[in-house]
Formats: structure tokens, C-alpha cells, sequence
């Protein structure tokens, strides 16, 4: 990473869905373990003349996993970066803050809240996000794992578009033994189409098509999250139009009513003029601030 060695190490003991389940409810279950493989993580690291410590989100990392690392390397710096938002990660999240010398969050309502982070978006990556050219053969395009109302808000939007559009919905589900246990929570996936589920995820070539395909994606945020989701970064990128229900796109530095429809979850409408409006291009600067480089530069500044 620019000239610098990097050692790279999941945040998490065990990569699956259980163990993300198990780290927010109940973490002491796996703190064992956990440590366990920090300590392992430590021991290979003091091998090499570590500079910088880069933690992202950290689910898995307790206090005391922190404090060792602090202690094995003394003269590096710590950064934090937290893609999620409070509501939605461990509850010993915030006491790990005062353990870093930088925390950066890509939750604006987190950051204000909470004075010791900085707010810092997410980012796209160029040479996945580069656009695409492809004939852009679908209206509306939607593609993302499901969860909590997702599928509800879909059918929301769905209603209230023109019927002759075209609104192409890819859901993702880990195991196909899920769709039934999920629509015991929502029951508009009684009344969802089984051509709209995937089981397997797409590579980020097919997703990269599938949005150049597109007129306008849609972006649905967790509810308990105010940063801006890294799908309509991607989209910002691709130079698309987004439809998204996260209000709070309204104070991005990108946000312009002729790119972005804001709409609400629970009565989602726009106007048809924004249905079929051409895009207007972003300045290139702002484009510059949300690639990889900008972040780079943002949470690991080249100060030693």
C-alpha cells in the first residue's frame, strides 16, 4: 500500500453469519476464542516493525485484545475505522474508542453524536467501480442482500412506479432454506417472485454490468444507519441515478435532485420527472473525494 508492507488479518476468529450474530448478542460466548486469535495475530506481527495499526469496525477485538496490541506495539499509531453504525454493532463498541489514537465512522449521526470520531464516507474502489458500457436496458435496478424490510420497501416502490417500467430486483439469501424462515417475519415475501432471490452472490464483475444496464438504482439503508451505504458510492461512481430511502443523502456534498430521489420507506413516491430526467455528471473533485485514494489519505495520512 503505497511503498508500505502490509499484513492483513480478519477482524473476526470465524468468518459467518452465527458468529456476526453471536458477537452482537451475546459476545462473551466467543471472547475466548477471539482472544485466542488476536494473541496469535500479535505474535506474528511483532516479528516486523509495525508502524501503523489499522483496525476496521472490529467486531471480534475486545478492550483487553486492544490493550494488548497497544502494549506489543507502543510506537504505532492506532486508527479505528467503523463502516457500521452504533445501533447496529456490539454493544462494547463505543468503549473501545478511548483505546485508539484516530476513530473515523461512516455514520454522520454517530460522528455528531459522539465527538471523539470523525465522519469519514466510504469509498469506491476504481478499478471495480470504473463504468461499464452496456446498453442500459433496465429502468430500475435493485441488488442487495436481504434483510430486515427491504423486500417490504421494494413492494412499496414497486407500486407506485409506472407499470411500463422495467424494475429488476436481485435479493441475496445465503441458503435457500431462509426464504421460507424470512417471510415468517415478512409476509410480502408470500407475494414476492422466486426470480428475484439469488443464493449465490454475484461477482462484482456481474454487478458492475448490471448496473451500466441500469437508468436508476435503488438504495435501501439499514434504518438504524445514516452513513452513506457503499452501494450508492459504487453508483455515484458508475454515473447513475439512485433512488434511495436514506434522508439524510440530502447533506451530501454529491446530492443533486436531479441524480437522487430521497424517498420515504414506509410511502415511498417521486415525480415522473425525475423518472426519466437526464443524469447530470458530479464535478470531478467530488468524485475524487470518494475514491479509495481520498479515504487513504483521510484515515491513514502519511504523517510519519
Amino acid at each position: 500500500m503505497r511503498g508500505r508492507s502490509v499484513a492483513l488479518f480478519e477482524d473476526r476468529p470465524v468468518i459467518g453469519n452465527l458468529t456476526k450474530g453471536v458477537l452482537r448478542v451475546a459476545p462473551s460466548i466467543l471472547r475466548a476464542k477471539a482472544d485466542a486469535y488476536f494473541d496469535s495475530i500479535i505474535a506474528q506481527a511483532q516479528a516486523w516493525p509495525i508502524k501503523d495499526v489499522l483496525v476496521i469496525k472490529g467486531e471480534a477485538l475486545s478492550q483487553a485484545a486492544i490493550r494488548a496490541m497497544r502494549k506489543a506495539f507502543p510506537s504505532a499509531r492506532f486508527t479505528l475505522y467503523f463502516w457500521d453504525a452504533y445501533l447496529n454493532m456490539p454493544r462494547d463498541s463505543r468503549k473501545k474508542v478511548a483505546l485508539f489514537d484516530r476513530v473515523l465512522t461512516f455514520d454522520p449521526r454517530d460522528a455528531a453524536q459522539d465527538r471523539r470520531m470523525t465522519y469519514r464516507p466510504l469509498f469506491y474502489v476504481e478499478d471495480e467501480a470504473r463504468p461499464v458500457v452496456a446498453e442500459q436496458d433496465i429502468d430500475l435496478l435493485f441488488f442487495g442482500t436481504m434483510h430486515g424490510d427491504r423486500h417490504a420497501v421494494l413492494k412499496r416502490i414497486e407500486r407506485v412506479l409506472p407499470k411500463h417500467l422495467q424494475f429488476q430486483k436481485v435479493l441475496y439469501l445465503p441458503a435457500s432454506w431462509l426464504y421460507p424462515v424470512r417471510a415468517l417475519r415478512d409476509p410480502t415475501l408470500l407475494w414476492g417472485s422466486a426470480r428475484d432471490f439469488i443464493y449465490a452472490p454475484k461477482t462484482k464483475a456481474e454487478i458492475a454490468i448490471l448496473t451500466a444496464r441500469s437508468r436508476i438504482v435503488v438504495d435501501i439503508e439499514r434504518p438504524v444507519q445514516r452513513g452513506y451505504t457503499i452501494r450508492a458510492i459504487e453508483v455515484l461512481r458508475a454515473g447513475r441515478k439512485l433512488i434511495t430511502t436514506n434522508p439524510e443523502m440530502a447533506n451530501a456534498d454529491f446530492y443533486n435532485p436531479a441524480n437522487i430521489a430521497i424517498v420515504d420507506r414506509k410511502a415511498p413516491k417521486f415525480s415522473e420527472e425525475f423518472l426519466h430526467m437526464p443524469y447530470e455528471p458530479p464535478p470531478a473533485e467530488i468524485l475524487q473525494r470518494y475514491s479509495l485514494d481520498s479515504w487513504l489519505d483521510e484515515v491513514m495520512p502519511q504523517t510519519r
